[in-house]
């Protein structure tokens, strides 16, 4: 595995900025508003996160050791 792919790249970057905005939003607002505008990008990244690392794991596999 010495390259990362792309998906689980976007992937993990989309979760920790969209936690972080997550964060500030609701320090800032209310609970309601926080979790109402980002309640969709949450299964975005985690479903790219899931296709890097399945993509990763079959590209291992094919390797042999």
């Amino acid at each position: 595995m010495k390259q990362i792919n792309p998906f689980f790249l976007i992937g993990t970057l989309g979760m920790l900025f969209s936690s972080m905005l997550h964060i500030i939003l609701a320090a800032f607002t209310s609970e309601e508003v926080a979790a109402s505008a980002l309640w969709i990008m949450y299964p975005i990244f985690a479903g790219f996160l899931i296709a890097g690392t399945v993509v990763m794991m079959k590209r291992k596999s094919s390797f042999p050791n």
